[in-house]
């Protein structure tokens, strides 16, 4: 084995966890790469498809259009994220296997955010769109995926939380800087309109200088980037580096990450059911998610910086529940604290679609908004944490990257589809006027419903560590100290 195959040179640079116990601090700093990637794009969907609502002409089929220039972005993302995945499960590289993606991605998508809102033409705005998810997905199943490559499976459940708890304080600030802004007396013209994409880009720098200060991956090679041919193993108790073998059966279906898709679907049915419920979870929360703030201003009457406002009750109370999510999953089961959170979901979207919606038209009560919009975000904080939980641990052995991508790139066909069936869907009822909302939240109800009853159908993914396991856990951790 030639020296770059031989991966017993490159020592770890972390200290090991304790068994049983979670490093907060490095999983915290591990979750700032995903802390960027939810401040940028909840800015995102909320400010740009105001700015496409500026740009399009005012003719029938506006809401359709409109939606389809939303999930245009999201194609190059079903395409892509698979891809860079399953490229950082093989990356031999002396910055660790999945850092080198983190660094280029997260540069390249800053620049391109704070050009998004200089860029008035149709044509251009598009393409810049195009560019800015281009590079955000060359990281954003990476920026999951590092998380278990230094956790223990014992306290995925708890870190989960903890990476959403962090990751969705980026949510909260995207949310501010509305109101924020809004607030400043005189402002120049068009100040709205930039300033919070360049406040954003800058975060986004900064995070990612903060991570490369204490997070100090493995390395993998001796290059700063080369493509292994076979899947390289992060050892989550040594944080020491393996190739792993393949047999001849699965170098020949691993040939192409897309091709394993068939395979899934045909051999791994818990990971075929967990892939299609990820796409029905998605896909009312995107068509909610890509249409709220227009919803907000033009049905319910808020102004923007209420809007942005409102949405806080989403985020806000959202990450103050990701740590009890976290526990309760290690409490009681990742499997049941998901069915039980999206049960609670459903309960208060039908709220929205039959009491609260009928009754709010042009009629804004902040308060009221906040309450019923936290009761939304609060379980499907939970959704999101145990989704991760029990991907991992149906994920073959060495291939958590990949088929974290295989997660987003079904993720991100529901946001594609989306926004195109919501708008689709405001247009059959347009005739309706600013009424044509009623709609939006059973089309959120009726997908929640499917992807329950997809999930139902995983029989896996719930085991707990073995006890041989956990002592040799023990055991290396003391040969370490």
């Amino acid at each position: 084995m030639g020296m770059e195959n031989n991966y017993s040179n490159y020592k770890p640079r972390m200290k090991p966890n304790q068994p049983n116990k979670l490093n907060m601090g490095r999983t915290i700093l591990i979750s700032f790469s995903f802390f960027t990637v939810l401040l940028a794009w909840t800015y995102f969907n909320f400010k740009v498809p105001l700015l496409l609502d500026e740009a399009l002409p005012n003719f029938p089929g506006k809401d359709t259009i409109r939606g389809l220039i939303m999930a245009l972005d999201n194609i190059v993302a079903v395409l892509l994220q698979p891809l860079f995945g399953n490229m950082s499960d093989k990356t031999q590289s002396k910055f660790g296997r999945r850092m080198p993606y983190i660094f280029f991605g997260t540069v390249l998508s800053a620049i391109c955010y704070i050009l998004i809102p200089f860029i008035q033409i149709l044509f251009g705005l598009i393409l810049i769109i195009l560019l800015f998810d281009i590079f955000m997905c060359s990281f954003r199943s990476v920026a999951i995926a590092i998380l278990p490559d230094y956790t223990r499976d014992e306290v995925r459940s708890k870190a989960s939380g903890i990476q959403q708890f962090v990751s969705n304080m980026g949510g909260v600030i995207a949310f501010v800087i509305a109101p924020l802004i809004s607030m400043i007396p005189n402002p120049p013209e068009s100040l709205d309109r930039y300033l919070g994409f360049l406040i954003i880009g800058v975060l986004m720098i900064t995070m990612l200088v903060l991570q490369l200060l204490y997070i100090k991956e493995t390395p993998t090679g001796d290059k700063i980037f080369k493509l292994a041919d076979h899947e390289i193993e992060i050892n989550p108790n040594d944080f020491t580096v393996h190739e792993r073998e393949l047999s001849t059966e699965e170098k020949q279906s691993k040939k192409n990450v897309y091709l394993e898709i068939k395979t899934i679907f045909k051999e791994n049915k818990d990971m075929a059911f967990m892939l299609l419920s990820v796409t029905f979870m998605y896909l009312g929360f995107a068509s909610l998610e890509t249409f709220f703030s227009s919803f907000a201003i033009q049905y319910i009457g808020f102004t923007e910086g209420q809007a942005g406002t409102v949405l806080l009750a989403y985020s806000g109370p959202m990450i103050l529940s990701a740590p009890l999510h976290g526990i309760i999953g290690q409490k009681i089961g990742r499997k049941k604290a998901l069915i039980g959170n999206l049960i609670l979901q459903m309960v208060a979207i039908g709220v929205w679609s039959f009491i609260y919606v009928p009754l709010s038209y042009q009629n804004p009560n902040l308060i009221l908004a906040m309450l019923l919009l936290a009761c939304v975000s609060i379980p499907w904080m939970g959704v999101i944490i145990q989704t991760f939980a029990v991907l991992w641990a149906i994920s073959p052995e060495g291939e958590i990257g990949t088929y974290t991508g295989y997660y987003y790139m079904f993720n991100q066909a529901a946001y594609t589809l989306s926004p195109i069936l919501t708008g689709a869907i405001l247009d059959i009822f347009n005739f309706l006027g600013d009424r044509r909302y009623l709609a939006m939240f059973p089309f959120f109800l009726v997908s929640s419903f499917i992807a329950l009853m997809l999930f139902l159908k995983v029989k896996s993914g719930d085991e707990d560590i073995s006890v041989d396991t956990l002592k040799e856990y023990q055991e290396a951790y003391r040969q370490d100290d």
